[in-house]
């Protein structure tokens, strides 16, 4: 075994995660550890495997359900049961997504959720960016939902939500919007039947999971390293089968 062991935080460094998930990937058997009093110190080597097995296998994007699934539910920490079943999934795929869910590190989560929606950007006026984001059917997510999940990060004249194509009909008709690659105003459509459509955008606010899956997309490094905190402690927090 080697003789630079790490501390809980050089792995996390090493690793871009907490010190709190290095702990519980080393109480999983994913890192070899040994303890040195009442120190967790960590097999470099482990770490290395670990970084390698992640890079090589980043994961293909979960199919639309499985991925709202993951992340309505905060990776499985609310409404685990409810919102599977409201999404159709048997117990046999909950329990699988469950396993990938505790597997698939932070920075995978940008890849995994991929196809939860088609994504559109708008030019909008300023003035009209709030009144669009209070509209019925139109959830906040991304940077317009920081606030509600006292999240430090402000967007200036820009937001972010879920809709319908229905309700963007109505927007294009109030509004006299069109898309833009430059556009102000974010648009995600859930990739979802219509049915399912309810258990997707039936809340004030998406919930703190998919505002960071919205946040690592954003391309922004202070966004990402967010998001990255909020799903770490996501995963710690979410109770094993």
């Amino acid at each position: 075994m080697p003789e630079d062991w790490l501390t809980s935080d050089e792995a996390a460094g090493l690793l871009g995660v907490t010190a709190g998930r290095v702990n519980a990937l080393a109480r999983s058997g994913e890192l070899a550890y040994r303890m040195a009093g009442r120190t967790r110190l960590v097999d470099p080597l482990s770490v290395q495997r670990l970084l390698s097995t992640t890079r090589r296998r980043p994961g293909r994007p979960l199919v639309p359900r499985s991925a709202w699934a993951a992340l309505l539910s905060d990776l499985g920490t609310v409404n685990w049961i409810e919102l599977t079943a409201a999404l159709g999934m048997s117990p046999k795929q909950r329990h699988n997504l469950k396993g990938l869910i505790a597997r698939s590190p932070a920075e995978n989560w940008d890849r995994l959720a991929k196809a939860r929606a088609a994504v559109y950007r708008v030019r909008v006026r300023p003035a009209y960016l709030n009144e669009i984001l209070q509209w019925d059917r139109v959830v906040p997510s991304g940077v317009s939902a920081t606030a509600q999940h006292g999240l430090d990060l402000i967007a200036a004249e820009e937001a972010e939500a879920y809709l319908s194509h229905q309700t963007w009909r109505l927007l294009q008709q109030e509004f006299h919007l069109d898309t833009s690659p430059s556009g102000n105003l974010v648009l995600r459509f859930p990739s979802v039947t219509d049915k399912k459509l309810s258990v997707v955008l039936g809340r004030d606010v998406m919930p703190v999971a998919v505002v960071a899956a919205d946040l690592l997309d954003s391309g922004d490094p202070r966004s990402r390293r967010t998001a990255l905190q909020i799903i770490n402690q996501l995963l710690e927090a979410t109770p094993r089968d």
